[in-house]
C-alpha cells in the first residue's frame, strides 16, 4: 500500500508540474520574423495564442500569466516561419492573461 501511496503522489506531481501557470510575471514581448515570443528572465517562449499579445508591438514590456504547453491547440497558430532564421526558444507558451501598467 505504501508504494501505491508514493507512485500516486510522484503521478500527480508530475501531471501538477506540466500544468503549472506562471502568474503575473513582468515579460517582454519579442516579435520577428520567426514568430512571437515573451521574455522572461532572459529566455524566450513561443506564443501560440498570438491573438493574445497580437495588439502590443515589439519591446513592449508588460505583465502576463502563462503557462508552458507540448502543443498548440489553437487553430490561429500556425508554426511556419516566414524566414530561415532560427530563434532559440525554451517552448511553447499559451497566455492566460495580460495585465497593462
Amino acid at each position: 500500500m505504501n508504494k501505491l501511496h508514493i507512485t500516486c503522489l510522484l503521478l500527480l506531481s508530475f501531471f501538477f508540474q506540466n500544468c503549472k501557470k506562471i502568474r503575473d510575471k513582468n515579460v517582454t514581448v519579442i516579435k520577428d520574423c520567426t514568430g512571437t515570443y515573451l521574455r522572461f528572465k532572459e529566455k524566450d517562449y513561443l506564443v501560440c495564442n498570438l491573438e493574445k499579445i497580437s495588439t502590443f508591438q515589439n519591446s513592449t514590456k508588460l505583465s502576463a500569466t502563462f503557462r508552458k504547453v507540448d502543443k498548440c491547440i489553437n487553430p490561429s497558430f500556425n508554426e511556419t516561419a516566414v524566414c530561415m532564421m532560427y530563434h532559440q526558444n525554451e517552448g511553447l507558451i499559451e497566455v492566460i492573461e495580460i495585465y497593462t501598467e
